[in-house]
């Protein structure tokens, strides 16, 4: 135990730099609005629309030093061809520290950039919470008061952002934290459904809300084909792998609604080339070669809003192709669905460059392979991304190991305005620490985070986003006097984790570590979300009489498959059935049993404790790509379909780097990570029915072994022998001819994979039992055919069961099963 502590301790030492620059990964659907807004009201141009885009109508510009913070001109009216992202989308304006602490509740200026109503567009607003209970307990949870402790200033210094702006403040809340983590008022966000407040004493407009914003790159979007670098535009001073640059400047063709083809307007737009980073030389984006991208096949969404000349300026790219709701690939069965969680997302890396894939997993056998996911399902999705190779790539502080980044988030499936086709659309719930990118944990869309060309990951980092369409996930219950989705209550937990992210629980600082990440804090919500449904449940009579009453029901059906996910998923987040402190002391303040915390005492909050026993109770959610494969192998064993998104390094052409996948600890060694993960795997607690398929397998062996020769010397072993050979032979046997060269079945290995290391496995166990009693004057019958008996026996157990314990109890037990004459089965 020791050791492995030490071991996860030392993979952090990678894990926070990596982390760090990774952190921050939300929610976009392809050219589609945000979760809760209705879809936008201007209709598309026809294809005879002027050319927004004709060198003769806009003076070609170069790029500004402050392109990326200086917020773009207000836009009174939708561009022709684009459409808003939401209904109601703005950005965000920390009000003054004397302003914000004179009223108890959290608000925020917001400059409105898109409305129904357009005489809204261009008005400063207040946006502050509704007044409902649910909002005043959130707020309660997550208002903080902050004062930057020694490591949010040692942080600062190493080029990290951190809500330098709310240092000081008595009292911060989640649209405070939200709009001052960067140093510039420059977060952009839609908004949920909207209710217009009155004015308040200084008559300024106000609106409500109750639920948190969402994080866009910019306020409009459209569809297009992207033809090529524009002429007479200028280029820009550096690009990847290039001594002189194309120009960053592009011609687009927008996608045509009548035709239904990309045979709309031209217009040039400004897909502005990124500076290389100061420290590493790696550009985040580059629009070169963009137009032969195979990413491209199906167009790109483009996220940006016109500059003072009128050219659109792209914050943030998207590739179609990936959203819809036709997968590349269909795989049916969990033999095959755990293959591809195990490896097919991640083989052959970075050959796989500038490519994407949509990949679907019917978990039942025997489904018919065309997609049944159809608009209004909704998802749960889990995000991991890898990491950067190449001749820049960025240092490892663990060999053999790329760490990644873990995220939940949320899906669903859509319309698509532009097309009227369904599409799937990605919003992520990013726990996020602070990072030097400025990437804000919270609510963001798929456009931001990835897409976004200044801090979005699609060309930098491979990424795998695995949708899960589960009934019993998705459903909304209605169990007597109680109603409950387990979708919205995660979302809920994880609103509350990344408000206390934003804000480092009131220190300033979110700092990776161990027992503190993304990995670990969004698996805490995970856990906090189960243990609310279960006190939900069992605390309401009501429910529980109404199950008991509708037994046949379709929904008790359901219950209980979320009951039996439930104990999974506990079993993936407390893995050696203890439950670490930090997250009981955090559940029970969630759940009010602990009260409210403090706002402006940190201390009296949230716990997060760094110790070797909080790595030890929760290791399993310690590694991105280990928590990431093994909750997505639940989903699919409960019976959950799978889709996976993934793109590898996608948008334009940058020969500097290479895509990495994320691993497990000294992934790249191969055999380091299987070996590991096999012991780990095999010390799970067997099944009642493993207990089952062990004796029958005694009386197996018990049965043949009365068919076969007598020994020549029998012995009565005493205890003490018994003991003994329970660790010489039974245990160094098993692990080295089972759980070391059998594939353990969590892995997924396809059955021909099996075969052959069964061969292997037997033939070793075969020869070695040969060598040991090549030299007793027995027959040669008796001199292998008991060993052939256990090793098959035990190898069909372990194959089947996957555990040490129930092996060795096997194996062991054949010591005790004697023909008449007291003869040892081995």
């Amino acid at each position: 135990m020791t050791l492995l502590t030490a071991l996860l301790c030392l993979a952090w030492g990678g894990f926070g730099p990596m982390t760090a620059a990774m952190v921050a990964q939300v929610p976009d659907t392809p050219a589609i609005t945000t979760p809760g807004l209705g879809n936008p009201s201007p209709d598309s141009p026809s294809p005879d629309s002027p050319n927004l885009g004709n060198p003769n109508q806009h003076t070609p510009t170069t790029e500004s030093p402050d392109i990326w913070t200086t917020p773009l001109p207000i836009q009174p009216a939708t561009p022709q061809n684009y459409r808003p992202v939401a209904d109601w989308a703005g950005r965000l304006i920390l009000p003054d520290q004397t302003a914000a602490e004179a009223e108890d509740r959290d608000w925020v200026w917001m400059e409105v950039l898109t409305s129904p109503d357009t005489a809204w567009v261009g008005q400063r607003v207040r946006l502050q919470w509704q007044e409902t209970p649910e909002t005043d307990a959130f707020l309660a949870l997550v208002t903080r008061g902050i004062l930057f402790n020694d490591a949010a200033l040692e942080s600062i210094a190493k080029g990290i952002v951190h809500p330098t702006r709310l240092n000081g403040w008595a009292r911060v809340g989640p649209l405070q934290s939200l709009a001052g983590t960067r140093p510039q008022d420059d977060m952009l966000v839609a908004l949920p459904p909207v209710a217009v407040g009155n004015p308040d004493p200084a008559g300024n407009p106000v609106l409500l809300i109750d639920e948190m914003p969402t994080q866009i790159p910019e306020r409009f979007y459209g569809l297009v084909q992207i033809l090529g670098p524009a002429e007479g535009y200028p280029a820009p001073d550096q690009c990847p792998g290039q001594a002189v640059c194309p120009s960053d400047f592009v011609q687009v063709q927008h996608y045509n609604p009548a035709s239904q083809a990309f045979d709309g307007p031209t217009e040039t737009v400004h897909l502005p080339q990124v500076p290389a980073h100061p420290k590493t030389g790696v550009f985040s984006s580059t629009p070169q070669a963009l137009a032969q991208s195979p990413a491209g096949a199906a167009g790109w969404y483009l996220y940006g809003s016109p500059d003072a000349t009128g050219t659109l300026v792209v914050r943030a790219i998207m590739p179609r192709r990936l959203f819809q709701l036709q997968p590349q690939q269909v795989l049916v069965g969990q033999v095959q669905g755990l293959n591809r969680i195990r490896f097919g997302n991640w083989r052959r890396t970075p050959q796989r460059k500038g490519t994407l894939e949509s990949v679907l997993v019917k978990a039942q056998d025997g489904s018919p392979p065309a997609p049944t996911w159809a608009v209004g399902d909704r998802l749960l999705l889990l995000h991991l991304f890898g990491g950067i190779g190449g001749e820049l790539a960025e240092p490892r502080s663990v060999p053999g190991t790329v760490t990644g980044h873990f995220a939940f988030g949320l899906g669903e499936v859509v319309t698509d305005p532009f097309t009227q086709e369904p599409q799937i659309r990605v919003i992520y719930d990013q726990v996020y620490s602070h990072n030097a990118q400025g990437i804000v944990a919270g609510r963001t869309l798929w456009a931001e985070y990835s897409g976004n060309l200044k801090r979005g990951w699609l060309g930098t980092r491979p990424i795998v986003d695995a949708l899960v369409l589960l009934p019993a996930l998705s459903h909304t219950y209605r169990l007597g006097d109680l109603t409950f989705s387990p979708l919205a209550e995660l979302d809920r937990q994880l609103m509350v984790m990344m408000a206390r992210y934003r804000t480092g629980d009131g220190t300033g600082a979110s700092i990776v570590t161990p027992a503190q990440s993304c990995v670990q804090d969004s698996s805490q919500a995970l856990y906090e979300t189960i243990r609310v449904l279960r006190n939900q449940v069992s605390g309401s009579p009501a429910a529980q009489d109404w199950l008991t009453s509708h037994p046949d029901d379709p929904q008790t059906a359901l219950f209980r498959d979320l009951v039996a996910l439930g104990q999974r998923l506990q079993g993936q987040l407390v893995p050696l059935g203890i439950v670490r402190p930090d997250w009981r002391d955090n559940a029970s303040v969630l759940t009010g049993i602990e009260g409210t915390p403090s706002v402006a005492d940190p201390a009296s909050a949230f716990a997060n404790q760094t110790t070797w026993l909080n790595n030890l109770l929760s290791w399993r959610t310690v590694i991105p790509r280990v928590a990431h494969d093994n909750m997505t192998a639940i989903f699919l064993q409960q019976g959950g379909d799978l889709w996976f998104l993934n793109t590898y390094q996608v948008g334009g052409e940058d020969p500097t780097i290479l895509p990495l996948a994320a691993t497990p600890l000294f992934g790249e060694f191969v055999v380091v990570p299987v070996v590991f993960s096999r012991l780990i795997e095999s010390l799970a607690p067997p099944s009642r029915w493993d207990v089952v398929i062990a004796l029958l397998g005694l009386g197996i062996f018990g049965l043949a072994q009365s068919h076969l020769p007598r020994p020549i010397a029998p012995t009565n072993p005493t205890l003490a022998a018994a003991l003994l050979a329970l660790i010489s032979p039974v245990l160094w046997q098993e692990l080295v001819f089972r759980v070391l060269l059998l594939p353990h079945p969590t892995e997924g290995v396809r059955p021909s994979i099996i075969g052959l290391w069964t061969m292997i496995s037997l033939g070793l166990w075969l020869i070695y039992h040969h060598l040991r009693q090549r030299s007793t004057s027995v027959t040669p019958l008796f001199t292998l055919a008991r060993p052939m008996i256990v090793g098959a026996l035990a190898t069909v157990m372990y194959l089947a069961t996957g555990s040490l314990g129930l092996v060795m109890g096997f194996h062991w037990g054949t010591w005790w099963l004697r023909d008449v004459r007291g003869k040892l089965a081995v």
